[in-house]
């Protein structure tokens, strides 16, 4: 079994916004059919082989129209699952579809992307039983050793849409085992 750490929690706190119950999936309209850029300027700059730890920041929580309880609260949750972090493993063969799915735990693929030295800026459509659903754009860098991302994920709230931004790093700690 995973820990428990902070990406899950971005489900709760859409939850929590909506006042709705575990059976609501985010879904994303911004991939329709003519909206779509296919991968673009891809390098192929992911980490190195290795076990990786992620750590999660919550940067903002921009929910207009909650009250500003369920914002603590929300908040609140978040960084107490953000306290424990996720292991995963990267190796030669780990594309950067697996690569960016494995860290924030959700099936991902990539409906945008240029990376340029070691800078990345893109998209990705995420789907996860507890955590991250939908469009989920992606700017930062990535090295051998690690990376430093940034993630805007659209939530709804009872008011309408909000946004989640957050920092999610990634650190080699060792090999894979």
């Amino acid at each position: 079994m995973r820990p428990f750490h902070a990406l899950p929690m971005l489900a709760a706190i859409a939850l929590v916004a909506c006042n709705n119950d575990a059976e609501t999936e985010l879904n994303d309209e911004a991939l329709a059919a003519g909206e779509v850029d296919g991968v673009l300027n891809d390098n192929g700059v992911k980490p190195g082989a290795g076990e990786y730890a992620t750590s999660v920041e919550l940067i903002d929580f921009d929910a207009p129209g909650l009250d500003e309880a369920t914002i603590a609260e929300a908040r609140n949750a978040f960084a107490e699952g953000a306290g424990e972090p996720h292991l995963f493993c990267v190796t030669e063969e780990t594309s950067r579809e697996d690569w960016l799915s494995d860290m924030v735990e959700a099936d991902c693929t990539l409906s945008r992307l240029t990376a340029d030295d070691n800078s990345i800026e893109g998209a990705m459509q995420c789907s996860a039983q507890d955590g991250l659903n939908g469009r989920i754009e992606i700017t930062g860098t990535s090295g051998d050793e690690g990376s430093d991302l940034r993630l805007t994920v659209p939530v709804e709230t009872a008011a309408g849409e909000g946004t989640v931004r957050m920092r999610v790093q990634t650190n080699r700690v060792g090999d894979c085992g």
